[in-house]
């Protein structure tokens, strides 16, 4: 019997370290699994509510500025730029996107057609000289922007 449990003891002591790991291991891959699902699910979500919801944007207006397009520069959906059109520029939102702008308490219609802007300048959203001027954005450059996506031109 003493030899029994001698075995026992032995064993016990050789494989607890070893379902130890095993468990932290599992319990560690389900926690890393969780937590990516439910940043998925997380990010997901976020989109569905910036379409159907609305999100805020911190904007700014380009053309016209310092750093004038030329009068022959494209978008990057290949037409010509005109900074007096309702436009905008967006990182990731679909081409051809309509937005409902407004900043206050001014509204305007603008059609995504532009790939910006960059991502250091802490900015969402670009829009047209034109589009600022509308929204009353000109004079302080930029703003925190009410965005409502309106659908596809």
């Amino acid at each position: 019997m003493n030899r029994i449990c001698g075995v026992l003891t032995i064993l016990a002591l050789t494989t607890a370290p070893a379902l130890a790991h095993h468990h932290h291991a599992s319990s560690h891959s389900s926690r890393h699994s969780s937590r990516h699902a439910s940043r998925h699910a997380s990010l997901h979500a976020s989109r569905h509510v910036e379409a159907s919801q609305g999100f805020t944007a911190n904007a700014s207006f380009y053309g016209g500025g310092p750093r004038r397009y030329e009068p022959n520069s494209h978008t990057a959906n290949g037409e010509l730029f005109n900074m007096w059109d309702m436009t905008a520029a967006h990182r990731t939102l679909p081409m051809g996107t309509r937005l409902l702008l407004t900043y206050a308490g001014r509204s305007v219609v603008v059609r995504i057609n532009d790939r910006g802007p960059a991502v250091w300048t802490g900015r969402s959203l670009d829009v047209s000289r034109g589009a600022a001027t509308q929204l009353g954005l000109i004079e302080r450059g930029t703003g925190q922007v009410r965005v409502q996506v309106i659908g596809k031109s």
